[in-house]
């Protein structure tokens, strides 16, 4: 990756930083070359985190970032792969997260609704996602979501 959060903050690019497009592109040692989610992730924690109003600030990108997604395989893949890493570090308190702010709490109806509509096309279209041959099925792998602390069933919203 050649980019970071800051310069993603200062370029208005932080769809792209959570997608991994571009400079933001995090190959994954382990994973075929594929984008490191918790890689880009790690890094928007680590800037967040000098921050002020760090939650607040993570909030307000989250929002900006899940409205420029569309119903395709690699945004509602992406999402997924985003909240999993949301709980996966709020789970053990690192960064600033904590156990009693949700990020799915600051949300409103219509953001959640958008949510379970890219999960519904996740599970639905789960074989366009690149490498998807050799991963677990899409439930399967929500369970490590729920076992990290996520209350709600994000396919339903």
């Amino acid at each position: 990756m050649k980019g970071d959060f800051e310069q993603a903050v200062n370029n208005n690019e932080i769809t792209a930083y959570l997608k991994g497009e571009g400079d933001y592109f995090s190959p994954e040692e382990f994973n075929m070359g594929y984008h490191s989610y918790i890689m880009n992730f790690m890094g928007m924690m680590f800037y967040l985190e000098k921050r002020v109003n760090p939650y607040q600030e993570l909030v307000k990108y989250f929002k900006l970032y899940l409205s420029s997604l569309k119903e395709d395989a690699l945004d509602a893949w992406s999402l997924f792969k985003n909240i999993g890493c949301f709980y996966y570090f709020r789970k053990n308190n690192r960064y600033f997260l904590t156990q009693n702010k949700d990020l799915i709490d600051e949300l409103t109806a219509e953001e959640k609704k958008k949510i379970g509509v890219l999960y519904r096309y996740l599970r639905e279209n789960f074989d366009k996602v690149p490498g998807a041959a050799d991963m677990r099925p899409i439930n399967d792998q929500m369970k490590f979501v729920y076992e990290d602390g996520c209350p709600y069933d994000l396919f339903s919203f």
